[in-house]
């Protein structure tokens, strides 16, 4: 029993590092793309999932947006991962 709960932590450790998102990529795209019309005022007191559920909603049509974004899954949680470090 001990056994499977270390190798559980084990590989909960390590999907959480391989997934991690880069705050500093986020930033640029933010920069790049969404600074022009957003301010991380916007997202304030959001996790990273709630903001990245509404990027992803603008990316696949589900919302309406101002312009035709094309972003990567990695993109989208980069992003979250900076408002929501930046913001809150």
């Amino acid at each position: 029993m001990l056994n499977r709960m270390i190798v559980s932590c084990t590989l909960l450790a390590m999907s959480a590092v391989a997934s991690a998102a880069d705050v500093d990529a986020g930033k640029a795209k933010v920069q790049a793309i969404c600074g022009k019309c957003h301010e991380t005022g916007d997202w304030k007191g959001q996790s990273a999932a709630q903001i990245q559920g509404k990027i992803q909603n603008v990316v696949s049509g589900k919302t309406k947006h101002k312009q035709k974004l094309t972003l990567t899954d990695a993109d989208i949680e980069n992003i979250a991962a900076y408002w929501a470090s930046a913001g809150n």
